[in-house]
């Protein structure tokens, strides 16, 4: 594999992660949201303003998995043995090729210790 495949591009945005305790997450985020909110009916010279969207993307299964799995420092074989299932599997839910069943929410929710709804 090439190193220049290795290196993510950014197109001139930064990436922000939080870690927040997993109880205040949706509270944090909300927050976070009404803040963006009220900063885009705010008139900035030089500033852009992002909306919520532009920021945390849509909520799909896939980005959630992949953002757990990262969290964890786990590949996606790591992810795919401990649900007992292929690595296959694991990255067509991450790019949304594979719908999230019922059975694979649950226990993705066990795994990571969240609700299953999170991946439905």
């Amino acid at each position: 594999m090439l190193e220049l495949t290795k290196v993510p591009s950014t197109n001139g945005c930064v990436d922000l992660t939080l870690r927040v305790p997993e109880q205040d997450s949706e509270r944090v985020e909300r927050a976070i949201r009404a803040l963006l909110g009220r900063l885009s009916s705010m008139h900035f010279v030089d500033d852009e303003v992002y909306s919520p969207e532009q920021v945390f993307g849509p909520r799909e299964p896939g980005r959630i998995i992949r953002g757990l799995r990262a969290r964890e420092g786990w590949t996606q074989e790591e992810l795919a043995a401990r649900l007992e299932t292929s690595k296959t599997v694991v990255c067509d839910l991450e790019r949304g090729r594979r719908s999230v069943s019922k059975k694979m929410a649950a226990k993705l929710g066990e795994l990571f210790t969240i609700p299953h709804t999170v991946f439905l």
